[in-house]
């Protein structure tokens, strides 16, 4: 990959800057750790207290990738802060030259270092079979305690019917743990989440740009757009709420865009207008090639059957899940201009060799989590794959290189901004 020097230093417009993370269920600790790498080069540049959120206009996640993006994205106290984190900042970033525009000040993200410990954590309880215990009464209201017992049994019979595994209040608890009453429009940078809603049968974007330009202002939680994202079926139910006058029924945001890619684009034009000299600067990051893909849905009847694909996936089901993931990539790179520019302006990291048995969505085993994590690292070391490969050309750098010459675009993009707002 040559330098990005000379596209992204055209005169004029503004260089807007995207983060994309693919779904994958507990395999998101992959592009966790590719995004510790890159704040590690941004950190050898700006200094220690640079963090993602800083440096890109919109970042997008799907399922597993919109839990990254909210821990990317929020303020966060570490339990031993640094010394000078209650003072000012450190000398590297005194000055307010390259304070991050779209940042808050006082407020700092946690680090994405910290990010695939969430998952070696909270994985194995979050992904536990277990059924609740029963409680029983010994008081004289024994017809409270019959209707509970009747309840459990019927829910437990319908999880069975719908093949659910796993119970969505461990993953609540964990997620409202990290992102308690946070409103999806406080978010320290502009936050794009898909889900799908499926009573009115369409794909729903949590835009936190939206939901802060709203009159009066949206009351949608972080945690609820989130948890409608990570809803995969088969491993958890529907997830509902109500906000703004409106009920939502959400599963995975995979149903409709495993790859947000896309949609961040079309969320930085409606952001900042579709001037023809303002450029993008895109890292796609996903979770390993799909080898068992989103679970499929039958929603013509009253009842939606959801079918575990792992029972039989057909095979033309699988092709055209390839496809579409592959295509997002294609179009972007398109859109961008072509395999020339694209190779400039775009970064899409993804492991295409993963075995059946590393494309689970749900094996938090500590065995699984350090083979993961070394599949990340290894994906570092390998040759750029994406746009090279898909236009024939040769790649002239492995993805950690790429990583870095990529956050020397994004630390200048960063002064270049702050030097424009400061002269407003």
């Amino acid at each position: 990959m040559n330098s990005t020097q000379g596209p992204l230093r055209r005169a004029g417009g503004k260089v807007i800057t995207i983060l994309s993370i693919d779904g994958g269920g507990v395999r998101g600790i992959i592009p966790a750790v590719i995004l510790s790498a890159l704040e590690a080069q941004l950190q050898r540049i700006d200094g220690p207290n640079a963090r993602i959120a800083d440096y890109f206009d919109v970042i997008a996640g799907t399922n597993t990738g919109s839990i990254v993006t909210a821990l990317l994205t929020t303020p966060y106290t570490p339990p031993n802060p640094p010394s000078y984190a209650s003072k000012t900042d450190p000398p590297s970033l005194a000055s307010q030259t390259n304070a991050p525009p779209n940042a808050s000040k006082a407020n700092r993200p946690r680090e994405a270092k910290e990010i695939p410990g969430f998952y070696k954590k909270h994985g194995p309880s979050i992904f536990r079979r277990d059924k609740a215990p029963v409680h029983t009464s010994n008081s004289d209201d024994w017809w409270s305690a019959l209707v509970g017992f009747l309840k459990k049994q019927l829910q437990d019979t319908l999880d069975f019917l719908l093949s659910v595994r796993y119970d969505n209040s461990k993953l609540q608890l964990k997620v409202d743990e990290e992102l308690g009453k946070i409103q999806l429009a406080d978010t320290l940078t502009n936050v794009l989440i898909p889900a799908y809603d499926v009573e009115h049968l369409k794909l729903v974007t949590f835009s936190s740009h939206q939901d802060k330009n709203k009159v009066p202002k949206s009351s949608v939680l972080l945690r609820d757009a989130v948890l409608g994202s990570a809803a995969a079926p088969i491993s958890f139910r529907c997830h509902h709420f109500e906000a703004d006058g409106k009920i939502y029924n959400l599963v995975d945001g995979g149903m409709g865009a495993n790859n947000p890619t896309l949609l961040a684009i079309r969320e930085a034009i409606n952001i900042f207008g579709n001037r023809g000299d303002n450029r993008f600067l895109i890292i796609s990051l996903g979770t390993g090639a799909e080898g068992e893909h989103h679970d499929f849905v039958d929603l013509d009847g009253p009842v939606r059957w959801i079918l575990d694909l792992k029972r039989g996936t057909p095979p033309l089901a699988s092709v055209l899940f390839e496809t579409s993931a592959d295509m997002v990539d294609t179009y972007t790179s398109i859109f961008l201009g072509g395999s020339q520019n694209s190779r400039h302006r775009f970064l899409r990291i993804q492991d295409y060799t993963l075995k059946p048995e590393q494309l689970t969505m749900d094996n938090a085993t500590d065995e699984n989590f350090k083979n993961l994590t070394n599949i990340a690292n290894r994906l570092l070391d390998k040759p750029v794959s994406f746009p090279s490969s898909w236009f024939g050309l040769e790649p002239t750098t492995t993805n950690r290189g790429a990583l870095g010459r990529f956050a020397r675009d994004l630390s200048r993009i960063r002064v270049d901004s702050a030097k424009r707002l400061s002269r407003r």
